[in-house]
């Protein structure tokens, strides 16, 4: 099989930069076309040449999970079964959505799976599962809801934002950091803390009516944690303190890690300023959230991808680092922006502001290492 044929077969249209599911679909699929081919013949001990086993070819099936036995999962309405149980599996929703294990792909999760397919038909019918090689996970979610915590009902298996009560399961995935330490549970809400919540409108289907928690991530009591992010190459690696870009970082167990950093990458960090009890003389310090390695290549100039335009600012972060402008993602005039430590802003901009936003197009590793996602990095966000 030449090179050519394989190219043949890829669509040469450019990728709608806004669609990240649709850029991990293509390139999860540009990977598995150009990681596997047919077999050659192979060869006895006396040069006999015999014929080459069916061969398999790396493909990719995107569906809804309808059912789960173990680590074989039903897609598209049972159609097609693929089996995970030897898959790298990662986690579409970011690094701080948790680790998800073979056999904990909940039913409505849409995943990206890359298996191998024989070109022969198989002897029995149904066939047996497609073995996956890659899984990316996109756990189910009809909306997100971002506030302080109203009230907790432990016994009830629910907490309370918006004034509405939301249930939780087994399945619920649980981050964040509270005044008892890491949130793990519904046992370590509280009220007055700031929330990230998935949820779906369950109905009846689950057994719970109204709202259920897919993930939770929480902290604080009152007021949310002061973050800082920022980037930055890694100069030393211990076993409890990382130095990135001249920063003492603290890791612990909780720290999510992607992408196996080594001194001298370049990485994101996002971490919580950690100050020491009243009275105490000790200094604050850095633990980190998550450390990302990040792999960035600037487009050769602008071409067809707009680097400055202007918008009205529909939502900012809740959430300001010390003596500065909220970091994170910003939607202005339904652009998705990414605000860094080095992004310029003029004071006083709230949502409803005209502003003239100037920056790039970065290509990031995205989570495993094998996949990419495109940001927009803003360099300037000035008041019109």
């Amino acid at each position: 099989m030449t090179t050519r044929s394989l190219l043949a077969r890829i669509p040469r249209r450019s990728l709608p930069l806004k669609t990240s599911s649709a850029l991990v679909v293509a390139l999860l699929l540009f990977t598995a076309l150009f990681s596997a081919g047919p077999l050659e013949p192979r060869a006895s001990a006396d040069g006999i040449a015999l014929s080459a086993p069916s061969p398999m070819r790396a493909s990719m099936i995107d569906g809804t999970v309808s059912a789960a036995l173990g680590t074989v999962l039903d897609v598209l309405g049972g159609q097609f079964r693929i089996d995970v149980a030897k898959a790298t599996i990662s986690s579409g929703d970011g690094p701080l959505a948790g680790p998800l294990p073979a056999t904990g792909i909940p039913v409505g999760a849409r995943v990206v799976a890359q298996v191998l397919v024989g070109d022969a038909l198989p002897a029995v019918f149904p066939p047996p599962p497609f073995q996956a090689t890659n899984v990316v996970v996109f756990l189910p979610r009809d909306g997100q809801l971002v506030s302080s915590i109203q009230g907790v009902d432990v016994p009830g298996g629910k907490f309370t934002m918006f004034f509405h009560a939301i249930s939780t399961n087994a399945e619920t995935k649980w981050s964040g950091f509270g005044p008892n330490g890491s949130v793990k549970g519904l046992r370590d809400l509280s009220a007055g803390m700031f929330a990230t919540v998935s949820v779906v409108n369950s109905g009846e289907a689950s057994g719970v009516r109204g709202l259920l928690a897919t993930s939770v991530e929480a902290y604080g009591t009152v007021t949310p944690p002061e973050l800082i992010a920022f980037r930055g190459p890694v100069q030393t690696i211990s076993a409890r303190t990382w130095t990135i870009a001249g920063r003492g970082v603290t890791v612990d167990a909780d720290t999510k890690i992607v992408g196996e950093p080594k001194v001298g990458d370049t990485v994101d960090v996002l971490a919580r300023v950690q100050n020491p009890p009243p009275g105490s003389l000790a200094p604050s310090y850095l633990v980190a959230l998550s450390i990302v390695k990040t792999t960035v290549i600037v487009p050769p100039g602008p071409g067809g991808r707009a680097t400055e335009f202007d918008g009205i600012v529909e939502s900012i972060p809740p959430a300001a680092t010390a003596g500065g402008a909220p970091l994170g993602h910003w939607k202005i005039s339904s652009r998705d922006v990414v605000v860094n430590g080095l992004t310029r802003i003029d004071s006083g901009i709230t949502v409803g502001t005209s502003v003239h936003v100037k920056g790039v197009f970065l290509i990031t590793s995205g989570t495993g290492g094998s996949l990419f996602a495109t940001q927009f990095v803003a360099t300037e966000i000035r008041k019109k």
